[in-house]
């Protein structure tokens, strides 16, 4: 995986101070111990979620906070918004996975953006790339794996192209109208899924919902809809959309 900054040699002398909060409890242990390798980063507290550290101030003397998105899910955006109240200089570096880049959402960015530096890293691979995004969020480096940059920038695209004046097409979702448009373009439900980040059984479901709104039977039927409605371009690819036959 690349990081999308440089490395920066680290500063002799400084030591980076760091919060670990993570809810499985084997991989906290072994962050922690990660972590406590590197000389010039000392773990001072460890944390099952975010509303256990508002209790504890030592997270007050925090360089930076390493966080798993999975506390994200469970304690929800509003504890970091505590959390910046009383560290208005808070860095902190997210963990997760491509399941869990989902949880990123275009309307959390604003939040996400007030932190003083932000990094987003997989948790999969080496964890000396743990090290590292520490190092760099330390010096005030926005850290993002190009894999988590890629998923970002197309969930504001797709957020970007509704109309605030017309969320919904025919009475679907915005979740829905991502699918029709991608399968429109000939995409299967597996290449969807692994698109959106979603499950082949949540594609398919999603794909006979949007049929059943539609009133259509065939899958080439939802290609002329996008056609029709402008949410695919009329080119070469897409006109021939319907000749794939129908991709499960």
């Amino acid at each position: 995986m690349q990081i999308a900054a440089n490395k920066n040699d680290t500063i002799a002398g400084v030591t980076t101070k760091v919060c670990v909060v993570v809810p499985f409890e084997p991989l906290r242990i072994g962050l922690v111990a990660e972590l406590s390798t590197a000389p010039d980063i000392q773990v001072i507290g460890e944390f099952r979620d975010l509303s256990e550290i508002l209790g504890k101030p030592v997270f007050r003397e925090a360089d930076v906070m390493v966080i798993d998105s999975r506390a994200v899910l469970a304690d929800n955006l509003a504890v970091y918004s505590q959390i910046d109240e009383l560290l208005p200089t808070l860095k902190v570096l997210f963990l997760g996975s491509q399941e869990d880049a989902r949880a990123i959402r275009p309307e959390d960015i604003p939040t996400y953006m007030k932190l003083h530096t932000v990094g987003f890293m997989m948790k999969d691979g080496p964890t000396t790339r743990i090290i590292d995004g520490v190092r760099l969020v330390a010096s005030g480096t926005f850290v993002c794996e190009t894999e988590l940059i890629r998923h970002i920038l197309m969930r504001l695209t797709h957020w970007a192209s509704y109309s605030a004046e017309e969320p919904n097409r025919n009475g679907l979702s915005g979740r829905e109208t991502e699918v029709l448009t991608l399968a429109a373009r000939g995409q299967s439900n597996k290449e969807i899924a692994r698109e959106l980040f979603l499950s082949e059984g949540t594609v398919k479901a999603h794909v006979s919902h949007i049929m059943a709104k539609l009133a259509v039977e065939r899958r080439t039927d939802l290609v002329r809809y996008a056609l029709s409605t402008g949410l695919i371009p009329m080119s070469d690819e897409a006109a021939d959309a319907p000749r794939r036959g129908n991709r499960g």
